[in-house]
């Protein structure tokens, strides 16, 4: 589980370079079947905050893919995924989703690409995909510029949220020590911090509530004398009719 968080700083590092150190200068004639890989690498990227906006519970207005740019009209794939993230957490998943689920298409084409089973064909679209995926993997500016906006919001709800992964993060931990239990794969790791997280958010929900209805309750229970038995009823006269 540590070494995952490593490699996923080195692709998106490597990413960044990568994307900002290519020109057509450097390329040359290979410039132009770069840029079809990195339009690939845009869709994927583009995709994978799509899916993710729906995971967290919000649906995208729209999603736009762009092969130029539209003042310049020079060729540069890029796109965007228009939403409105309500929370720090979901701008954070939204942020880094190209990057965790690009990363892990990147060692799966790896695996084609070096596996001897597969036809040849397969093996050099896999290869193909895999750069295209190295391409599109890093947030862009404005993906990251989401975060500190979010937080802003409601920096309240934010260190909120904070706390609450910090705070699953280590009863994971805690459980793991205790059980002896070690997973396969990684993203089971992942899995149960989400897990406990749910656990504890809907948890101290429910607490909340429930100390609120009970407040609210015993500030309805005042104290009252009733003597309706020893008293008589309020006598309340008629007006007379009106006087046409």
């Amino acid at each position: 589980m540590i070494e995952e968080p490593v490699i996923f700083l080195i692709i998106l590092i490597s990413s960044i370079i990568v994307k900002n150190t290519l020109s057509k200068e450097l390329l040359g004639l290979f410039y132009p079947f770069i840029l079809r890989l990195s339009y690939i690498g845009v869709i994927v990227h583009e995709f994978c905050h799509y899916v993710m906006n729906l995971v967290v519970g919000i649906k995208p207005t729209r999603i736009e893919i762009k092969w130029r740019d539209p003042q310049s009209r020079a060729r540069s794939p890029h796109g965007a995924v228009y939403s409105k993230p309500r929370s720090f957490l979901q701008a954070f998943l939204i942020c880094l989703a190209p990057l965790y689920i690009c990363t892990w298409l990147i060692f799966l084409s790896l695996n084609i690409m070096i596996n001897s089973n597969f036809n040849p064909i397969f093996r050099i679209i896999a290869g193909f995909f895999c750069v295209s995926l190295f391409l599109g993997a890093a947030p862009s500016a404005p993906d990251f510029n989401n975060i500190p906006r979010a937080f802003r919001d409601d920096p309240s709800h934010s260190l909120y949220q904070i706390l609450l992964i910090c705070a699953s993060g280590m009863f994971l931990w805690m459980i793991l020590i205790f059980t002896r239990i070690s997973f396969m794969l990684d993203v089971f790791y992942y899995l149960s911090i989400i897990s406990i997280y749910l656990m504890l958010k809907f948890s101290l929900l429910g607490i909340s509530r429930l100390t609120q209805r009970l407040h609210i309750n015993n500030f309805k229970r005042t104290p009252k004398l009733k003597f309706k038995k020893f008293t008589r009823r309020y006598y309340k006269p008629k007006k007379p009719p009106k006087l046409r």
